[in-house]
């Protein structure tokens, strides 16, 4: 029987910039549902922190976004090293047995999170890194991308929205990760030697997706049979060492599950508006059903997912579904709205239209 979690146990980590309303939210969250927990809100030199609820404050210089250079009309940018730095500083302070990490856009509904610490004590020998899983979101943990009907897996791709464990399993994870050289690192297939490869994120030429990132630095470092020079290098191998890898060391829980989510989006809190990307997701379906298959196979999986019976129909359904909820979002602008219903859900409706026909024989 496992002594149960109390908040006195916990140090949370806040990392990222100042969000007006946003971040003062979060850290209320904590308050309310972690009484007893350790904040440390880990941000930037200059933010205006006045009234904010924490424990422990770390400065940070701030690194700078890096523009990615491929988007020539719209101005995107990569905050990978933003990301690194402000974990990095903010968890080495973290000194109590377990450290939730945070985005300073994130929000503690219920900890429902701490109940599912000890649900998957299955473990296997190979690729086990970490003295206890570490918890983390299903949003955007990735295990493929989708291009219309071309889809390829993806390895290493965990979502750094936030993470729950030992803080000494977090440090290890999280502080295998150092800062990138830039602006290389996030426009890596613009340079003539690398002119030759293709990303398997073909809107961005960063060398690995900054969720990727994370998680392949850490699993690279302790296993030396762990080797990718770029997110292009995907093979049948390394697909198969990924989810060795994760399986064995995280649990990917959806809202239901945790009780945490993105003040960001609005699908955070109902994984399946985030359209056709859920097919996509380490759903906590898809943790079940790897879970039964690598570590116990008689585990009894206690979820259901519908959705995942017909791919192709699924794809057409929730693609129609998001831009339909876009539409009735109360915060969503004008200009969005006009959007949905004069593309979105014109040009979805139509493409789902096209799948039951086929699927009809029609």
């Amino acid at each position: 029987m496992q002594e149960k979690i109390t908040s006195k146990d916990i140090s949370v980590v806040v990392q990222g910039p100042i969000i007006k309303h946003k971040t003062e939210k979060c850290l209320k969250s904590i308050r309310k549902n972690l009484p007893e927990a350790e904040i440390i809100l880990s941000t930037w030199e200059g933010s205006s922190i006045d009234g904010l609820d924490y424990d422990i404050l770390v400065i940070n210089i701030d690194p700078g976004a890096v523009r990615q250079k491929k988007f020539t009309t719209a101005k995107v940018f990569s905050n990978l090293n933003r990301m690194i730095l402000s974990t990095n500083n903010g968890i080495q302070k973290a000194e109590r047995k377990y450290t939730l990490k945070l985005r300073t856009d994130a929000c503690i509904d219920n900890t429902g999170f701490l109940n599912m610490f000890e649900k998957f004590p299955a473990r296997f020998d190979e690729y086990k890194l970490f003295e206890h899983r570490i918890l983390t979101s299903t949003l955007y943990s990735k295990f493929a991308i989708t291009d219309h009907e071309n889809k390829v897996e993806i390895p290493f791709h965990v979502s750094d929205w936030w993470f729950f464990g030992l803080t000494s399993d977090l440090k290890k994870f999280l502080l295998s990760s150092k800062p990138v050289e830039e602006p290389y690192f996030s426009n890596y297939f613009e340079y003539p030697e690398n002119a030759g490869k293709v990303s398997v994120f073909k809107k961005f030429d960063w060398r690995f997706a900054p969720e990727q990132y994370l998680a392949y630095s850490c699993f690279s470092k302790y296993f030396e049979d762990i080797k990718m020079d770029d997110c292009s290098e995907i093979t049948d191998e390394i697909i198969e060492k990924s989810k060795r890898c994760l399986i064995n060391n995280f649990v990917f829980l959806e809202y239901k599950q945790s009780g945490i989510r993105s003040l960001k989006y609005l699908f955070s809190k109902f994984e399946p508006l985030a359209g056709d990307i859920y097919m996509d997701l380490y759903t906590f379906f898809c943790f079940e059903s790897e879970y039964k298959k690598y570590c116990d196979s008689s585990y009894i999986s206690f979820s259901e997912n519908i959705i995942f019976s017909n791919r192709e129909s699924a794809y057409g359904i929730l693609r129609l579904y998001k831009h339909i909820c876009k539409l009735f979002d109360p915060e969503a602008s004008l200009k969005t709205k006009l959007e949905q219903v004069l593309i979105g859900i014109p040009v979805s409706a139509v493409a789902l239209i096209k799948i039951f026909l086929k699927s009809s024989g029609k």
